[in-house]
């Protein structure tokens, strides 16, 4: 999540002749659900369990900002973390989560999904990441290979969903092909950040000969 908000814009609009310091908001859905993953059945049915039916979905705004200046590519890494870091440490998921509640409860479904749909329609993208199973599995037999999920039907331009299984994550992309024509050079730029990211973030072969021990004979 954190190198994917900041990304958008690195990858997006980095031959555009944008303002410096612009910016675009997003949405990231956050689960508050106290326990993670699959629940034993007979620790649901307990009276006092812990372990709650149902999960408990909040929101987060992202504000991105467009710079140009800077050839550090992991800036975009740094700068998003300490942003999301000040999110967590917020309520900001689960306040909005009690007013949805709140809002269903009160006004009705259909109100509440009239906010919700302002709400979305005033963000530009949205983006979630669910850890998956760390270990593979079987259905019926059949071994797992990977696990996507995606949605649609959102007014966003981009919309990216990200799941991990057994060590590695796949990311799945919709765009609006009005605002996005061709989605594989979007994709690409993916890659080539990630990878720009990957080699920024590996020290090089004369820091790694500087830090070698010397003999001296």
């Amino acid at each position: 999540m954190v190198a994917a908000s900041e990304m958008i814009f690195h990858v997006t609009f980095r031959r555009s002749a944008l303002k410096e310091g612009l910016q675009i908001t997003g949405a990231a859905m956050v689960n508050l659900r106290p326990s993670l993953g699959l629940q034993e059945i007979e620790e649901l049915m307990k009276k006092n369990s812990k372990s709650k039916w149902g999960n408990k979905f909040g929101m987060m705004l992202l504000p991105v900002y467009y710079h140009k200046k800077g050839s550090d590519p992991l800036q975009y890494l740094k700068r998003a973390k300490t942003m999301i870091d000040k999110k967590k440490l917020s309520c900001e998921a689960l306040l909005v989560y009690k007013l949805a509640y709140f809002v269903t409860k009160i006004l009705g479904g259909k109100f509440a999904s009239l906010l919700n749909y302002r709400i979305v329609c005033n963000t530009s993208f949205t983006f979630s990441n669910v850890v998956g199973p760390k270990e593979e599995f079987m259905i019926a037999g059949v071994p797992v290979t990977y696990i996507r999920t995606t949605s649609s039907s959102l007014p966003h331009g981009i919309t990216m969903h990200m799941v991990s299984y057994a060590g590695r994550a796949d990311m799945q992309i919709l765009v609006a092909k009005d605002l996005i024509p061709h989605p594989e050079e979007l994709a690409k730029c993916f890659e080539d950040a990630l990878l720009e990211m990957k080699e920024a973030a590996l020290p090089k072969p004369s820091e790694i000969q500087s830090k070698s021990p010397q003999i001296f004979g």
